[in-house]
């Protein structure tokens, strides 16, 4: 074979390699652009025996890891809530950012989501992190002037006709004993409906619910951000934070005993951090009475 031919095919070669490389490199920005701006709706149903017949139907969009981002994302945001129509909204922890901390940002936020619907707000590390910055005060007027019901470590009753569901907010993880006199008085057969930032946290608390007596609990959480970077075509992520690698908790639904946990991958990134096959998300669970069906 000539010298020249020889040449020919390496640069034949060499093209379709940087062909290939190039297409790649697209698919790849194009799919961190995706991850790091477009928000998913996920929808979920929760349908037991015992949630009241009143309550059939309802629906409650679960909102975490949203950190302060403002701007034209949030107003993508709230038209994506808008559009659901939620009966609740359920603001899960890490609503403000501890790195770009913005409480105008949150204020405002609180203020648009309350006109959409009822809001009950738990902590998250972030805003753990902003009370420790002498921050405590403003992100609970903030909360108190848009009408968010703050639920740190609190339990309250939703009601709609005759029919109720105790919903607990909590900060932290919480010994038996203080989780049974929050919850003094609650409910016992009808499902318990909670708030919590940290997934990691769910069978244990979940179970000592049940111990108890509640017969069923959901949980609904955040902080994993879906693992970050998320391997294709699976629900594993490479890390989450309170996790670690390889996380067992990253989005979708768990289950432990008769509880249940509806965890959301967030709709924020904190500090420089990206995702990749992850995109962001607000989780919409509709409530089903099994009673309600059978009338």
């Amino acid at each position: 074979m000539s010298t020249e031919k020889t040449k020919k095919r390496l640069s034949k070669k060499a093209k379709t390699v940087i062909s290939v490389l190039c297409a790649v490199f697209v698919l790849l920005a194009a799919e961190l652009i995706y991850s790091n701006y477009y928000i998913e709706a996920e929808s979920f149903e929760y349908s037991a025996e015992n949630v009241p017949p009143a309550f059939d139907g309802v629906k409650i969009v679960s909102v975490t890891d949203y950190h302060n981002h403002g701007g034209f994302y949030e107003d993508d945001l709230i038209h994506k809530i808008e559009r659901v129509s939620p009966d609740y909204i359920f603001l899960v922890g890490d609503i403000v950012d501890s790195t770009f901390t913005d409480i105008n940002v949150v204020s405002r936020f609180f203020k648009r989501c309350s006109a959409i619907a009822p809001c009950y707000l738990c902590f998250g590390n972030h805003e753990q992190r902003v009370f420790g910055e002498g921050l405590y005060d403003s992100y609970m007027t903030c909360a108190e002037d848009a009408g968010v019901t703050v639920l740190d470590n609190k339990a309250v009753t939703l009601e709609r006709g005759n029919d109720k569901l105790t919903l607990i907010g909590t900060s932290n993880p919480l010994e038996q004993n203080m989780l049974s006199e929050i919850l003094e008085g609650a409910d016992k057969q009808t499902p318990l409906l909670w708030i919590h930032h940290y997934p990691e946290d769910f069978a244990d608390m979940t179970a000592d619910a049940e111990s108890l007596g509640f017969q069923k609990c959901l949980m609904f959480c955040g902080h994993a951000h879906g693992g970050l970077i998320r391997m294709p075509f699976t629900n594993q992520g490479i890390y989450a934070p309170g996790q670690g690698l390889f996380p067992k908790f990253t989005g979708g639904e768990y289950y432990s005993n008769n509880s249940e946990m509806i965890l959301s991958r967030g709709c924020g990134n904190s500090g420089a951090t990206l995702r990749m096959f992850d995109p962001f998300e607000i989780v919409v669970c509709t409530l089903g009475s099994e009673k309600a069906e059978l009338v």
